[in-house]
């Protein structure tokens, strides 16, 4: 450091025309000054915490941006085996939470999720974690939430027998979701790569059935994933005659490939996924097709998204009316009776409850009735004393049940039913067999913010000591963001396919981004929390106190010996990335 010099200027031309330091100032040491300090801390991005997979969604939109594609699909593998689907068939709650709603419009998460994993040579695959560790565990169904347990159990080092009682694996992701939605083709990638880590999957092995339970004793841990595959019934008259057929069994029926006469006029009644999906599948087949719900659209649990695509595709929805009785003369179906409804107060669901009309009752002709009211798991195979509570097997935070080694997830053990939530529930399981084999317990330190998804990095690194803070839990709030350095930007749109083209067979409805588009949309991201090198805090600050680090590192170090604590680099951060505390 230099000494302290004294400056005589001789002339008054010697002075300099504005005040200026003509000698080193490192002597004054103004971080003594200070009474708070600046701290770099990464936080958790909104979306982060809202995504059901858990995945890190701003690291992997980072790597996008970068054109680093292998790498953002890696990032992704990391918590979820299914980028390709998620980024097809989730209802990206991540972007319902994502700050960028609250500004112009939120960023296309999941059609930047697909464009990766797209990106992705077909022979792409994770490494195992761990060594093998000789400790084996058997999955029931081979459904999203079995594979994801599979998947992460396999990478960390264990042996998976996965049971599956259908002719081929994937659940309701091959027999529930149409292949307009999610091509077979890309679910059988990713599969393949989970069968790649040594998960031996066995199809046509119904536990319970042709493989009792008790043969599955011999195994370290059990996880029961088997999803819903008994559908409910509407309780009327002469439902089950002749061309009265299920919700599944018509998805099933399209999904193997086999061949059903539907007839001129379909009736679908139901209003959640499956009936939606069914009524597109027979619009495809030629029929024409009528949706009948009991509420109101605004209690319809179905993606607004593909409601909206299936009315546009021809389908007509009726609302507030119930079945009353089906039509028969005969013994050849005629059609079915509905009344009017109203809403009263809400039921359990939080939806306000249909009450009939009476006196409002109308015929409507059908040749093929489609009941998808809601599925149930078959759990009569289970043991006694594991306990099931309304239908459902009953679980704890993270996957454990009654019975010691037993743990279960994806549909037949939560109440919200969908690809994602079950993917997130597998891998929860999967981490807490881990704990559970190590004579350990998974904890609130594996969870992503406050109160999101099972992190397996969070996971893996939680054992671990370090030096250093340079995360926490707090979720950023679109309030703390700096906007002065965003500007308003539409959100790119995804091209669909042709109506008259979808409407000819099962193609692919939704189609990728272009690289161009997915760089211009992963360019909108506000990175909420997390640091992203901008320079604004070193630009900024009035005692040079900040630095990038040495050595080609990313971060900043600040010289302590000089900040003021004036708190600038913090205020000018875009992305609240950095927080002032006290001394």
């Amino acid at each position: 450091m230099s000494e302290f010099k004294q400056i005589t200027f001789k002339t008054i031309a010697d002075v300099p025309e504005f005040v200026i330091s003509k000698s080193s100032m490192l002597w004054n040491k103004t971080g003594s000054w200070r009474y708070l300090r600046p701290r770099y801390l990464n936080m958790v991005p909104p979306c982060n915490q809202g995504c059901p997979a858990g995945n890190d969604v701003e690291g992997f939109i980072t790597l996008v941006l970068e054109k680093k594609y292998l790498e953002a699909w890696q990032r992704l593998k990391e918590e979820n085996p299914f980028p390709a689907v998620c980024g097809r068939v989730c209802y990206h709650p991540c972007e319902t939470v994502c700050n960028r709603t609250q500004y112009d419009h939120a960023i296309a998460i999941h059609t930047l999720e697909r464009f990766v994993a797209d990106q992705a040579p077909i022979n792409s695959r994770l490494e195992k974690l761990k060594k093998d560790s000789g400790r084996s565990i058997a999955i029931v169904g081979s459904g999203p939430a079995g594979l994801t347990a599979a998947y992460h159990l396999a990478r960390m080092g264990h042996g998976v027998t996965v049971y599956e009682a259908d002719e081929e694996p994937g659940g309701l992701m091959r027999y529930g979701i149409p292949e307009y939605r999610l091509p077979n083709a890309i679910l059988d990638t990713e599969i393949d790569s989970i069968r790649n880590l040594g998960v031996e999957i066995l199809c046509n092995h119904r536990i319970g059935v042709n493989k009792p339970w008790s043969d599955l004793d011999s195994f370290d841990a059990i996880f029961v994933a088997v999803g819903v595959h008994h559908n409910s019934k509407l309780g009327i008259e002469n439902e089950e005659s002749p061309g009265v057929i299920s919700g599944l069994e018509l998805l099933g029926t399209v999904a193997r490939g086999k061949k059903m006469e539907l007839g001129q006029h379909t009736v679908i009644i139901g209003g959640g996924n499956s009936a939606i999906d069914s009524a597109r599948c027979a619009l495809r087949m030629g029929s024409k097709v009528s949706l009948f719900y009991h509420r109101s659209r605004n209690e319809m649990p179905a993606y607004e998204e593909e409601i909206y695509e299936a009315e546009r595709e021809g389908l007509r929805i009726h609302y507030l009316c119930q079945p009353v009785k089906i039509l028969v003369e005969n013994n050849r179906l005629q059609g079915i009776q509905f009344r009017q409804t109203k809403l009263g107060e809400p039921d359990d669901s939080g939806r306000r409850r249909p009450e009939p009309i009476p006196g409002t009752e109308y015929d409507v002709p059908a040749d093929t009735i489609v009941t998808a009211i809601g599925e149930s798991a078959e759990l009569d195979f289970l043991p006694k004393t594991l306990k099931t509570r309304r239908k459902k097997i009953e679980i704890g935070q993270f996957g454990n049940t009654s019975l010691e080694k037993v743990f279960s997830g994806g549909d037949a053990a939560l109440q919200e039913q969908n690809v994602t939530v079950a993917i997130g529930s597998g891998k929860a399981a999967a981490c807490a067999i881990d704990a559970f084999l190590n004579g350990q317990k998974l904890d609130e330190k594996s969870i992503i913010g406050e109160n999101g998804a099972v992190s397996v990095v969070k996971y893996l690194k939680s054992g671990k000591a370090h030096s250093e803070t340079t995360e926490t839990k707090h979720v950023v709030d679109f309030k703390e963001l700096n906007l002065n350095y965003f500007d308003p930007t539409a959100r790119h749109k995804a091209q669909k396919l042709d109506m008259n083209d979808r409407m000819t067979g099962f193609s692919e409805i939704n189609l990728a981004y272009s690289e161009e588009a997915a760089q211009i949309e992963s360019n909108r991201c506000f990175h909420c929390g997390v640091c992203t090198m901008c320079d604004n805090c070193f630009v900024y600050c009035p005692d040079v106190a900040i630095a990038r680090k040495d050595n080609g590192k990313r971060g900043y170090d600040i010289a302590m010996d000089y900040c003021k604590g004036c708190g600038i680099c913090v205020h000018e951060c875009p992305r609240s990335a950095m927080l002032m505390e006290e001394e």
